[in-house]
């Protein structure tokens, strides 16, 4: 019998590729390769690509080309690259980079364990697996995922807004949403597993359903989910600030699992940019809605990112988006310089922007949410409010860091603990002592009491 080489897999990009490579992660398992976490342990490397900027699409090739040094000098036997970097480059990317010896579309990994066994076999399958995304198998897929107490949960694949400047229709297909019987089955293994923070995503959560039969809403999956035992938060990221619904507005308002907390991502807030953005929301109607968010009894957290530099933004258009974030609507932004990306069409719009305009733009916003940010957490000084432990902390061996209901894994802040102890996944009180930047000092005490909700 074959001994079936150790494998590690690497991940790039957004949660949405995360969860790709927990549910590879999951069929590798399941065919008995053994998994490990480090590049120089590895027989098999498997590379998960994004290229949704070129930035992206540079650090992928980056990461790529380090492994195929691996081939040389290294145990490596064999390289794979899988998702966006494959589904946009096909064959261009085998010829510049030979030494991969598997390469799979975005919704083409459920063929690599099968494809791996036939290399090891001393087969030869074809070097390239893409074809158009259908994601409809995926759902049902079970995750590994990185940490046994947070998960992503993929509620649908690709998007049918086609944004001037986002590739991402062209590499991720037409918007598919799951079924809801099966997003209810994966959330309750998930549970089952240990999972007590579930993060909703998807490129439009708020699409949810529209295609289904029956057409079931976002709010209706959430019910569902909210009804799980062993969730304890459940987290909504991207979501269209036109598409939120009245009735997800209400249930954001209840005392649920429903954590308060939107991701709506507004891109910009000027009318003329907007319109170039071939973005569906309009001004008036962002407003609105976190006007409604605000009216809640419920605080609500509200997240967001904004791009600058877009071609034609003017002087005004910028200054209408740095007035707006000085308002002071969102706990947490970001902020991204527009990046002309070839096949779009903004990447052919007259009136581009200078690149040191752009960064210029990308610092002053990012300047005035710091403000904003840290407003909206010093008003947690002396608060006892109940925070996700995480474990050790990445900057320091002596503290412990955790999460609040409003600090979303890995692109918010966190919550570092300078007193007392919990576990990793439990969900506990922590006092607000200090804050700095986007970022929370607590400490713990089996005393402490809630005080607030945040």
């Amino acid at each position: 019998m074959i001994q079936l080489p150790k494998t590690a897999v690497i991940t790039l990009g957004c949660p949405k590729n995360q969860v790709d490579a927990e549910q590879l992660l999951s069929l590798l398992a399941r065919e008995g390769f053994p998994l490990v976490g480090q590049m120089d342990e590895a027989e098999t490397i498997i590379v998960n690509t994004c290229a949704f900027i070129q930035p992206a699409v540079e650090e992928s090739l980056d990461a790529i080309l380090e492994i195929a040094g691996h081939k040389e000098d290294g145990h490596c036997r064999h390289l794979v690259v899988m998702g966006c970097l494959p589904q946009r480059y096909g064959q261009e990317l085998l010829r510049q980079i030979p030494e991969i010896d598997l390469a799979l579309g975005t919704s083409s990994f459920q063929k690599l364990p099968k494809l791996l066994l036939k290399l090891l076999h001393g087969e030869s399958p074809a070097r390239l697996h893409v074809s158009q995304p259908d994601y409809r198998n995926t759902c049902g897929l079970p995750q590994n995922t990185s940490q046994p107490h947070t998960a992503y949960l993929k509620i649908a694949e690709g998007c049918d807004n086609h944004c001037s400047y986002c590739i991402i229709p062209q590499i991720r297909g037409k918007q598919t949403s799951f079924p809801l019987a099966k997003l209810t089955r994966k959330a309750s293994e998930l549970a089952v597993a240990g999972v007590k923070e579930l993060n909703i995503i998807a490129q439009d959560i708020t699409a949810y359903g529209q295609k289904l039969a029956g057409r079931p809403t976002l709010v209706q999956l959430l019910e569902k989910l909210n009804k799980i035992d062993g969730l304890e938060w459940i987290r909504l990221l991207y979501a269209y600030p036109g598409k939120v619904s009245d009735e997800l507005i209400t249930l954001l308002g209840e005392q649920t699992k429903i954590c308060p907390y939107l991701d709506i991502p507004i891109q910009h807030i000027s009318e003329p940019v907007l319109k170039r953005m071939n973005r569906h929301d309009r001004s008036q109607t962002i407003r609105e809605t976190i006007y409604k968010l605000g009216s809640l009894k419920r605080t609500i957290h509200l997240r967001s990112t904004v791009i600058v530099g877009f071609p034609g933004e003017t002087d005004r258009d910028f200054q209408l988006l740095l007035d707006f974030i000085g308002e002071g609507h969102f706990t947490y932004l970001g902020c991204f310089p527009y990046w002309p990306e070839t096949g779009t069409k903004a990447a052919m719009m007259e009136a581009q922007i200078e690149e040191s305009v752009k960064e210029e733009r990308c610092q002053a916003i990012m300047d005035c949410q710091r403000q904003v940010t840290s407003r909206h957490l010093q008003e947690y000084i002396g608060k006892n409010i109940p925070i996700l432990m995480e474990g050790e902390s990445l900057e320091s061996e002596f503290l412990l860091q955790a999460r609040t209901v409003f600090q979303a894994p890995d692109i918010d802040g966190i919550t570092y603990i300078t007193e007392g102890f919990a576990p990793t996944g439990e969900i506990t009180v922590g006092r607000i002592n200090q804050v700095h930047e986007y970022d929370l000092f607590a400490s713990l005490n089996d005393n402490l009491s809630l005080q607030t909700t945040p």
